[in-house]
């Protein structure tokens, strides 16, 4: 079950306060689904003349507030007493009326007007307890014709729900929960013309189109591409084939920008690629898959990675590495492996690929060994971080470090990598987390994330590791250095406590770099580690830090401070130029 079943959640529904006035989005409560109902988080919904002739208030009794909606697609998030066939992490449509199965017009091959769930338009409130399951301070709003879609969540009778192929594109099918349904049904069941027969069709609204499946085709999608170094991306269409062998194709539905994204994009990197397509943190959903994948199919919910695990190597198979000969981050190749050659173009020009990822596209092909597969309940717009920075940072202090309960940490740099290194001591039951930045409007906004103490070296007219020394008794438990600066990393070592003290380094240095300490730093029994990804192997060990968000136990909100739609992905970069934040969410839909 999902961390937020048998809750009430707080989401945004589109709320009818008056007839024929614009709708107002509001924060609604949704209660969790009572006997025979799911609770369902609504993807993509569509209007349909209905939702407007009632919205007009022609219907026969109007009913406000309400929320209307009824034609859409989405994912089960939690179930009731009672239901059996569903469960969380299924993809489905709700539909205006429903299928119990056990009255005679269910049981008959002839008729779909089931006597317990046939449309009610006058009914505002579930069947069960004549209640509602929406509200706001209090006040109940009203359900419009048992499914009110117009909101992130909503509960709908699970007869009035149809389980479907969890490969199918919510953003097409959910339009087959009424008007087309409707009009192909009409044609196809009832009228049953045959080949060669004519047939008359009054009123050329919205008709029934067959849907085909992407697999194997070139699909033609948005992707965000740059064309030079430090120059703005532009919004092209580009053209993504079908993955070869051992690759799948994902649909990216949230991406987030991080600073490795950045540090390329103005070619500061060792090899400038251009036109690339770049983005590496990400959450979506396989679309199909290539030649000798086993264990991913369509549907599937994933995070895309930028180091993989091929499961043969000495590393992978080593429990103390996940360095994979194979798949290791290569920030010089644009190309996929099998045949060094990209799976995105333009007008039959190649654009290279990104460490693999290239998540700034609607569509990707991956390796399969940088595909990480996790609990389908997982809300993708918050757990995509965890492809990349944040569990570098968590790793590196859970795995490297390891603290213990009651213990000392310091954190160097206080950027998102850094506060997720935090967030792991506060994971771990550290005692005290002193963050150390020369920034110090990020103090307060670390207090969040459990640091306790803060220390800025421009502060002090002495080294930052004899300031730390003194404030803990000969020095930390453990250290963790997230910025990069070679000096940075001296001070991590130098200032853990002789006799047990372990400093973790993180961040990049640059490549001519030299890291210069006493030997007797190590004689007096310092111990000095680096970490990659946090020490995770992508596919065996993400899916367990999703299930910390899923627990409780690891809280990603704080990390996420802007979104912005895919449109205007710029401005994400913008954000990190600026300083301005964490992670910025990129809405691929929106």
């Amino acid at each position: 079950m999902s961390g937020t079943a048998g809750q009430v959640i707080r989401c945004k529904a589109a709320v009818a306060w008056e007839a024929g006035k614009p709708l107002v989005i509001e924060e609604v409560e949704v209660a969790p689904p009572q006997a025979m109902e799911v609770r369902l988080k609504i993807l993509f919904t569509s209007l349909c003349h209905t939702d407007v002739y009632f919205w007009e208030a022609k219907g026969q009794t109007p009913l406000f507030p309400r929320i209307f909606g009824h034609e859409a697609g989405g994912i089960v998030e939690s179930v009731g007493e009672g239901v059996t066939d569903l469960q969380p992490g299924d993809h489905v449509l709700p539909v205006f009326t429903g299928e119990c199965k056990d009255c005679r017009h269910c049981k008959s091959e002839e008729s779909n007007m089931c006597d317990l769930l046939r449309i009610n338009t006058d009914r505002g409130v579930m069947l069960n307890d004549n209640k509602s399951r929406f509200s706001i301070n209090g006040k109940p709003i009203y359900h419009f014709v048992g499914t009110s879609t117009f909101s992130e969540y909503t509960v709908v009778h699970v007869g009035c729900v149809a389980k479907i192929n969890p490969a199918a594109p919510l953003d097409k099918v959910c339009v087959l929960s009424c008007g087309i349904s409707t009009g192909l049904g009409a044609t196809l069941n009832v009228a049953r013309p045959w080949k060669g027969s004519s047939v008359a069709i009054f009123g050329l609204g919205a008709v029934g189109l067959a849907m085909s499946s992407t697999a194997g085709q070139v699909i033609r999608c948005k992707a965000a591409v740059a064309w030079e170094a430090g120059k703005p991306l532009v919004i092209e269409e580009v053209e993504v084939a079908p993955p070869q062998v051992m690759e799948v194709r994902l649909k990216i539905l949230f991406t987030s920008l991080c600073h490795t994204d950045v540090y390329f994009w103005e070619a500061k990197g060792q090899t400038p690629l251009f036109p690339r397509i770049f983005g590496h943190e990400a959450g979506g959903i396989v679309e199909s898959v290539g030649e000798g994948v086993t264990d991913l199919q369509p549907g599937d919910h994933v995070l895309p990675v930028f180091t993989g695990e091929c499961k043969e190597c000495r590393h992978c198979k080593s429990e103390e590495s996940n360095m994979c000969d194979l798949l290791r981050i290569n920030t010089d190749r644009g190309v996929m492996l099998s045949d060094n050659k990209s799976r995105f173009s333009i007008n039959g020009k190649p654009i290279y690929h990104f460490v693999g990822t290239s998540t700034f596209s609607e569509y990707t092909v991956v390796h399969v060994g940088c595909v990480a597969k996790i609990n389908p309940a997982a809300p993708l717009d918050k757990v995509c971080v965890l492809s990349c920075g944040i569990s570098t940072g968590l790793g590196a202090t859970l795995n490297v470090a390891k603290p213990w309960k009651g213990s000392s940490v310091a954190i160097f740099g206080l950027g998102a990598v850094g506060l997720a290194a935090a967030e792991g001591a506060r994971i771990a039951g550290a005692s005290r987390i002193i963050g150390i930045d020369l920034n110090p409007k990020r103090f307060n906004d670390a207090k969040k994330f459990g640091v306790t103490e803060f220390v800025n070296p421009k502060d002090h007219d002495k080294p930052v590791q004899e300031v730390i020394a003194e404030m803990t008794d000969g020095g930390v438990d453990r250290s963790v250095e997230c910025t990069g600066n070679v000096n940075a990393m001296i001070s991590a070592f130098e200032c853990v406590h002789d006799g047990w003290g372990v400093a973790v380094l993180v961040g990049v240095p640059n490549k001519d770099d030299s890291f210069k300490t006493h030997p007797v730093n190590l004689l007096n029994e310092r111990t000095l580690k680096g970490t990659f990804f946090g020490n995770y192997k992508p596919r065996s060990d993400l899916p367990s830090v999703v299930e910390k968000y899923m627990n409780k136990e690891l809280e990603l909100e704080k990390f996420i401070t802007h979104e912005v739609p895919f449109a205007e992905i710029n401005k994400a970069f913008e954000y990190m130029l600026s300083g301005d934040g964490l992670r910025c969410i990129i809405r691929m839909n929106a």
